[in-house]
């Protein structure tokens, strides 16, 4: 009967050991919560760079982007609407009343994903583009004809 016991102390003792300090399985990990990229939008550009903003991205990523309304105070609102070309997204629009607007999804493949300013009635509207843009107008009016 001893030996019983001892055998099963044994064997708890050996499963409690086995246990602790052992890294939980990939799976089992939660997901990592990622803030999303802060990309300010003014007239002089995408964080002040003239042209589009460029992002490197993988398959299957989760892609967050804010962008922010980056004129301060100004007497007269200078709205956007941000693009992510080839992807059929667009944000709500940015704006004094709408300071902040973020574009979430996943990626379909790897690349760059460029973003685009597709609103042409802003004020350094050239800053907010380069030639994707004109690819993103053929687009919708091919979407149009079809």
């Amino acid at each position: 009967m001893k030996k019983i016991a001892l055998l099963f102390s044994v064997l708890v003792g050996i499963l409690l050991l086995s246990a602790c300090g052992q890294p939980q399985p990939a799976e089992m990990l939660p997901p990592q919560e990622k803030e999303p990229i802060r990309v300010e939008v003014s007239r002089y550009g995408f964080n002040g760079n003239p042209g589009e903003f460029r992002l490197e991205v993988e398959e299957g990523q989760e892609v967050a982007v804010t962008f922010v309304y980056g004129y301060g105070n100004l007497s007269e609102d200078n709205p956007h609407i941000i693009s992510a070309l080839g992807y059929g997204i667009d944000t709500d629009l940015l704006s004094q009343e709408n300071p902040e607007v973020t574009l979430s999804f996943i990626v379909k493949e790897p690349g760059e994903i460029v973003f685009a300013c597709i609103r042409p009635q802003c004020v350094g509207h050239h800053n907010l583009h380069g030639d994707e843009e004109e690819e993103h107008e053929e687009e919708e009016h091919h979407d149009e004809e079809v």
